[in-house]
């Protein structure tokens, strides 16, 4: 047996030297992982192997000998494995993921329990929550609570999740009811919180919500949304915004917020806040393109003749100056009389463009 190495293999996917399978991405120019004959060679012999020493014959017309084998081994004596930390079996024996998850619960709950010592009666270590009901724990029972076995984790009993965890019950008001549950799940670190409210609102449990992390952060976010990213490559789950025409039925959640299949081309371009009615920019549509362009810049210098005028005007941009008093010269100027230049450049910083000071990103929206 051997992992996929074929050319368009995810290198490393699993670690590494570990490839993995990849769909592609037409948009980055991934190709999907194909298969060759080595690899379907592979898998086909590992499960044809695996049959036959059980003493079957292959037969084409049965999907059921693989399961058949290994239920031979078993009645052969084979040790059958387990990686549930509740079992009471007695024929099975606990895989090293069962025994490292055992561990780390016996770790969690010591390490909960010592710092409930730590606090003392300001912050009391409970213990195990068994088969009580969440609702029923409240601000006279605060304190730090363990739940180690998924099986009484249930909903029905006030969890948020289905999962083992630690509970920790905090007072938050001075009527003596009022409180808030924090609930921790070991494996994932994911928390969430709920407040009881006390007599003075009639007592009644708000909804169980998640706290936002690093970890699932992601989830919270809608698919649609643009987002600036500090590198030339989007991450799994997002795409380019670079006016791709995307495929609607790969990608039906964004084909919802774009309808049209093409997603915005956001490179070298500002987002502006929709007008929506206010006024500032009105006569735009959602997700209309709109060029550049300034504030009229307007001046006059008048009148001219071969000297200024004996009131002489300029505004705007622009002004005059005298070499002689009077606006006359001091003979009579038989040649050019001269000019007036306009140049921005000579005074502010100027490109082929109209732009405000900025750091290149680049912008990205979430596919799925």
């Amino acid at each position: 047996m051997h992992r996929i190495d074929t050319s368009t293999a995810q290198r490393d996917k699993f670690g590494q030297g570990k490839n993995g399978f990849t769909r592609g991405n037409p948009q980055t120019g991934t190709p999907a992982t194909q298969l060759d004959y080595l690899y379907c060679d592979a898998i086909q012999e590992e499960i044809a192997n695996a049959i036959e020493s059980a003493g079957i014959k292959l037969d084409k017309s049965k999907h059921d000998q693989l399961a058949t084998a290994i239920k031979e081994f078993v009645k052969k004596g084979s040790v059958k494995l387990n990686s549930s930390t509740n079992s009471s079996l007695e024929t099975e024996a606990a895989t090293p993921l069962a025994v490292k998850k055992a561990n780390d619960l016996a770790t969690t709950a010591h390490n909960i329990a010592e710092l409930a010592v730590r606090r003392g009666n300001e912050f009391p270590f409970r213990g195990n929550l068994g088969g009580r009901h969440l609702n029923n724990i409240g601000a006279t029972s605060h304190g730090v609570y363990f739940q180690n076995s998924y099986n009484e984790a249930l909903i029905e009993r006030g969890y948020p999740v289905r999962d083992a965890g630690a509970l920790t019950v905090l007072k938050t008001d001075g009527d003596g009811e009022s409180c808030a549950q924090i609930y921790t799940l070991y494996k994932s670190g994911r928390q969430f919180i709920r407040n009881y409210r006390g007599n003075s609102q009639n007592g009644f449990w708000d909804s169980w919500v998640e706290q936002i992390t690093t970890a699932n952060i992601n989830d919270y976010l809608p698919v649609g949304i643009p987002q600036p990213w500090p590198t030339t490559t989007p991450p799994d789950g997002w795409l380019k915004c670079n006016g791709w025409k995307f495929d609607k039925n790969k990608y039906p959640k964004l084909a919802q917020v774009y309808p049209s299949g093409n997603l915005p081309d956001l490179r070298g371009e500002f987002i502006r806040g929709w007008d929506d009615g206010k006024g500032t920019d009105s006569g735009r549509g959602i997700l209309s393109w709109q060029g550049d362009a300034i504030r009229n810049i307007w001046g006059e210098i008048s009148p001219i003749s071969e000297t200024f005028a004996s009131e002489p005007i300029a505004t705007g941009a622009f002004k005059y100056f005298e070499k002689h008093a009077g606006h006359t010269p001091t003979s009579i100027d038989v040649g050019s009389v001269g000019g007036v230049v306009f140049d921005a450049s000579n005074i502010v910083p100027t490109a082929n463009e109209n732009r405000v000071r900025s750091i290149a990103f680049l912008y990205i929206v979430k596919a799925e």
